[in-house]
């Protein structure tokens, strides 16, 4: 009976760690670092994001919505995500991708760093099952949604309007 439940066990442990493997060994790009207007500004909105055609033009919509508006707005890659204070921002936008049946882990990371949620807007790109972030009590505003064509104006639209309620 032992053998039989150790070896369930090691399955299972198997099995999820097969999970989350992609999220390591296959790490996706990042975008490019970029800045619109100056820092010195008041109100700043950081955007994380990966590399992609979907997560470029979800990006390039709320760069639009933006222009010329007296915004400061930082644009890094989820590997930088590290690097950036999020008490620095007025609003933050993340756009990742699920690996393993959840969001990458540097985005989690980071999202255990804010001490106010309430700012945070993440969107995670799955072909599956909705994808959120587990935050042991906390929520996050969050979105979920394949990367299909057809999506991007309303996913666009719906995230502005997040935005700028918090801008």
């Amino acid at each position: 009976m032992q053998r039989r439940l150790l070896l369930v066990l090691s399955v299972w442990f198997v099995l999820m760690a097969a999970c989350t493997a992609p999220q390591h060994f296959w790490p996706q790009r990042d975008i490019a670092i970029d800045e619109i207007n100056s820092d010195s500004l008041d109100k700043k909105l950081l955007i994380a994001s990966r590399e992609s055609e979907f997560k470029a033009a979800i990006i390039s919509r709320v760069k639009e919505a933006y222009a010329g508006r007296d915004i400061y707005i930082r644009l890094v890659g989820i590997e930088d995500l590290k690097k950036e204070d999020p008490q620095q921002y007025t609003a933050i936008l993340i756009v990742n991708t699920c690996m393993g049946w959840d969001i990458d882990w540097r985005v989690k990371d980071f999202l255990n760093r804010c001490s106010d949620l309430n700012s945070v807007v993440v969107l995670t790109t799955a072909d599956g099952e909705d994808i959120y972030p587990q935050l042991e009590g906390r929520q996050v505003d969050a979105m979920s949604s394949a990367s299909t064509s057809a999506k991007i104006d309303p996913l666009a639209e719906q995230i502005i309007a997040k935005l700028h309620r918090l801008l």
